[in-house]
This record gives C-alpha cells, structure tokens and sequence, in this order.
C-alpha cells in the first residue's frame, strides 16, 4: 500500500501455533521508505520475505537494493527477515542497545521470552550496526531522515520513527489497541510512551497492528490505548484480590477470562505482562 510517494505498507499475515492443533491469525505491517536507495522499517516474520521482495518488484525495484533496516524492537515478528535480507544486501542495522542482544542472539531471546512457534517466526540472529537513541536524527539519504524516540512499556528498547516534515509516525507496538494480546514489560514507561507521542501530534500514525490512522483519529486511538492499559492493570489487582499465586498460569487464566479474550491467550509471556502490572 503506498502511503506517500516515499513510504509504502507491506502487510503480511500469519499464525501463531499456541498450543497442539491450535492457532492464533495475526497480520504485520512492515514499512518500506522508497528513496535512492531502500529502507526497510521493521522485516515482519521470517516467511514475509517472499512478499517483502514480491511488493518492492512490483514497485520495479530490487531488493538487493535494500541499504538499511530500522528495527522497532527485538521480538520476533518484527526481526524474522532480518538476517535474510541483511545476507543478500549487507545493509545496515539499526536498533536501540535495549534491544541489541536478542536481535544479535535470538537463541538467547527465545530462552528468556519464550514464544509460541518463536523457530518458525525468526530466521536468526543479526548483527546491528547502529545503535538508537531517543530523540536521535537519522540520515538515510539527503532528503530522507527520520526522528527517532524512545519509546519503552511494550519492550524496553522500543522505539518510533518520525518523519518531522510529514508528521508521520511510524510506531511499532508503542500502541495497544483495545481487545489485542496486551504484551508489555512496563506499565508506566508504556503511558508515559503514548503521551510522547501525543506530544509530537502526528498528523499520521502508522503501527504494526493497525490500519494508518490519520489526525481526527489519533487522539481517541491514544485515550483508548491508555485505558485499555488502565483496565488491565485494574484487573490483574482485582485477581490478585482473590490470592491467587501471581507466579501461576491459573492467575493468568484468571485474569484472561476477567478480561474477556480467548482463554487460548494465556500463556508464561502474557503472565509476564499481568505481573508487569503490580511492579
């Protein structure tokens, strides 16, 4: 989907196995910035190279001629093509250091965040060769730069990229839509996060769960993201009421179905994200 005459959407859709016979459908968008060269915003999973390089085709470029990628955050729907297409263009690679060590060792990330299916998700480590840091200014190419903002709560190196000419914001799962799985690491770095980007005032936001969401929508996305968080942290203390063990699945469960998503949902990284909510 062209967005402006520079940056394009990839959308991709995919499953999750969760459990034996059981799948969740999801969808990643993947940015594409068109320049001289190419800059790729985030790589989806690893089964979304095919369209990556089907999409820039049609655009009658080559993907040889990708000369950077600008990973929003380490977690495997957003780092699965990396190393892929880094070993066909020897691009560069940026990401905030927070993030660093999983992108360069997924085996780490995958002992220490266990997701469903993660193997089949990430094609593997890759090497990143800058590093991000809030409020830096990217150079990609004599008329493409980009803002970057550090924006923690969902990961604690996740970080925006802004266009400050065309007040486009391209924000990762800085986000939380309401009624999605609510993965975070910390509550008030994530509200602090949303209120920095309501600071910007992006006239256009771009996520990686979302449909582009323009100015008349992006204050009520916020309010309804904030309250979601809000709600689920509200919830995960009314379960905790009931002295249930926060270390076990059952508190999960509990929490899950006081929310109201599929009870298939529940699992140790969405317990992580519950117990987030205490700290």
């Amino acid at each position: 989907m062209k967005i402006t005459n520079q940056i394009h959407l990839i959308k991709y859709p995919f499953f999750i196995s969760v459990a034996p016979g059981k799948q969740i459908e999801r969808f990643v968008n993947v940015f594409a910035l068109l320049g001289e060269k190419i800059h790729l915003i985030d790589t989806g999973v690893a089964d979304s190279f095919p369209v990556i390089e089907k999409y820039l085709k049609d655009q009658r470029r080559e993907i040889k001629d990708i000369a950077s990628i600008l990973l929003t955050h380490s977690h495997p729907d957003h780092i699965g093509s990396a190393k892929k297409i880094k070993e066909i263009t020897a691009c560069k690679v940026y990401a905030h250091p927070a993030e660093k060590h999983w992108i360069e060792n997924t085996e780490l990330q995958f002992s220490q965040r266990p997701v469903p299916g993660f193997q089949k998700l990430v094609g593997g480590s890759v090497k990143v060769d800058f590093e991000l840091y809030d409020n830096s200014l990217i150079h990609l190419e004599d008329d493409l730069t980009l803002r970057c903002f550090h924006t923690p709560g969902h990961s604690a190196g996740s970080v925006c990229f802004f266009s400050e000419n065309e007040k486009i914001l391209i924000s990762g799962d800085a986000i939380l839509l309401p009624g999605e799985i609510p993965i975070f690491e910390n509550v008030e770095d994530y509200l602090n996060s949303i209120n920095k980007i309501r600071n910007l005032k992006p006239k256009l936001i771009l996520s990686a769960w979302d449909e582009p969401r323009k100015e008349n929508e992006i204050e009520e996305l916020l309010k309804k993201s904030e309250s979601y968080i809000l709600h689920i942290q509200k919830t995960v203390k009314k379960v905790v009421e009931k002295g249930t063990n926060i270390n076990s699945m059952e508190f999960c469960k509990q929490v899950v179905s006081e929310l109201e998503l599929p009870e298939i949902l529940a699992n140790p990284l969405l317990l992580k994200s519950f117990q987030a909510c205490l700290l």
